[in-house]
């Protein structure tokens, strides 16, 4: 057990860093759920800490403060790499900053990243995350790089200076952000940013390439998608047991899903390499506190590491 003198001591630096960085820095195993293709309602029967939803779609429905009355962390999602032709803000976007279009998405062109006005845009963006009380952002499609430049010649370098130019700007917003993918940059990008959200690293085995975020103390939000929308494999399923028991997602939160984002999941449990089913009807439950989670198990080892990930979190954010 800590010692009072040194508990308190402890008390005074994790409070020194959060000073420090205001916005939330979530640590890794942080649970939580996705859903894009509808409105989020609060989970019933799990306690998860964050909720990940469409910036956009939440917002005209009202639902970000609702999700924040009943105790979750919100994850904003938006795409910041990609124009999208039935966003609110479409028009603002000018001939010149669209691409070539997304294979396999109706409506979407890679955006130029280069181009102020789509950075203006994009600050509008972060703006209305922090009207909406969102505590982090998702922002999608930042890897054109790694789709032929998306007509644009995007670079990786493109790539980095970019979500750097994001994670300044919703830092100053007190606003965490994560990376979406990007795993060519993720060295570049890993002391600004807070997260990472990341989809198939086990189907292709790329999950190594984002293991630095969880040596880092950050979170791995991680998605591996069923075959068809239609199936539901359960925990004792073999496609299921074959993803949470594979070695290379170790630390990571990962959840089964459908590719079309909807309020089917199954999540991986690390601590016993299982499985848990989730579901999302509506229900104002509260989920546990970053608090509880860091102080309610195994204090003094657990605490004693948790302070010095911290820590770590805390200089990198600074280093921008």
């Amino acid at each position: 057990m800590l010692s009072g003198t040194a508990y308190f001591a402890l008390i005074f630096v994790l409070s020194a860093c959060q000073g420090a960085a205001a916005w939330w820095q979530p640590s890794s195993n942080t649970t939580w759920q996705i859903v894009l293709s509808h409105v989020l309602t609060p989970p019933t029967n799990i306690s998860v800490l964050a909720l990940d939803g469409d910036l956009f779609d939440n917002a005209s429905n009202g639902s970000w403060p609702t999700i924040k009355a009943a105790g979750y962390r919100t994850i904003c999602y938006f795409s910041a790499g990609s124009y999208e032709d039935w966003r609110p803000d479409a028009q603002d976007f000018l001939p010149a900053d669209l691409g070539e279009p997304l294979d396999g998405w109706p409506g979407e062109k890679w955006l130029n990243t280069n181009s102020l006005n789509v950075r203006k845009i994009m600050q509008a963006r972060l703006d209305l995350a922090v009207k909406q009380g969102c505590d982090a952002v998702d922002p999608d499609n930042i890897d054109a790089y790694d789709n032929d430049g998306g007509g644009l010649n995007l670079t990786t370098a493109d790539a980095v200076s970019y979500v750097r130019f994001l994670a300044i700007e919703a830092h100053n917003r007190d606003l965490a952000m994560g990376l979406k993918n990007g795993g060519s940059i993720v060295g570049d990008v890993l002391n600004v940013t807070d997260f990472e959200v990341n989809e198939q690293c086990v189907q292709y085995d790329e999950c190594e390439t984002f293991q630095p975020f969880v040596d880092a103390g950050k979170p791995v939000f991680g998605i591996e998608y069923t075959k068809a929308d239609d199936d539901t494999p359960t925990r004792e399923s073999s496609f299921v047991n074959d993803i949470c028991a594979n070695p290379s997602r170790r630390g990571f939160s990962t959840l089964i899903k459908h590719m079309n984002l909807d309020e089917w999941v199954v999540a991986c449990d690390d601590a016993e390499n299982a499985t848990s089913d989730m579901s999302i009807p509506a229900s104002t439950s509260a989920a546990p506190t970053k608090a509880s989670s860091m102080f309610g198990v195994g204090v003094s080892g657990i605490v004693v590491a948790g302070a010095v990930t911290a820590l770590q979190n805390c200089w990198s954010s600074t280093v921008e």
